[in-house]
């Protein structure tokens, strides 16, 4: 299941996880083809996050930002600058390989376990379940924005 997603699993080097949550297939799916995945969404600028216990593979990341983020409400208690809403967020994920990939805003959890798969011939990526979590990025478009991918590509460089 993972695999065929691109997905690969890093498991926890003292053996045991502090997650109560895990991948597992959609009980109202009655084929079993649609994942739900635990994913957090990284706010680097202010050291905090977010979990999504249940991010069905199908939903798009822009109805997730919406509804944590949207227009006109007030801002996040931490977001002391107001940055946070749905219309001026980006959403990255970073890869096995450390590839970089800009998640766009009508893109599925599935189209993305999708973009990041290797182009032939290359080694095998994708991303990194860590603890049966997957992991994305959420910054506020602009100087913020490249401040952080200039800091990613330095520090996946050295």
């Amino acid at each position: 299941m993972l695999q065929e997603r691109n997905l690969f699993a890093v498991y926890n080097p003292k053996g045991s996880s502090e997650n109560p949550y895990e991948p597992h297939f959609d009980p109202e799916d009655p084929e079993r083809a649609t994942l739900i995945i635990p994913v957090f969404f990284l706010y680097p600028q202010y050291a905090t996050s977010d979990v999504i216990a249940r991010f069905v593979e199908d939903t798009t990341f822009s109805a997730h930002i919406h509804q944590m983020f949207p227009p006109g409400a007030p801002p996040p208690i931490w977001d002391t600058a107001g940055e946070y809403t749905a219309n001026t967020l980006v959403v990255y994920a970073m890869t096995r390989r450390k590839r970089l990939l800009k998640v766009g805003k009508k893109m599925t959890l599935r189209d993305v376990c999708n973009a990041a798969k290797a182009k032939e011939g290359e080694p095998e990526d994708g991303l990194e379940l860590k603890d049966g979590c997957l992991t994305f990025v959420v910054i506020p478009k602009g100087e913020v924005e490249q401040g952080w991918v200039d800091d990613f590509k330095r520090t996946r460089d050295s």
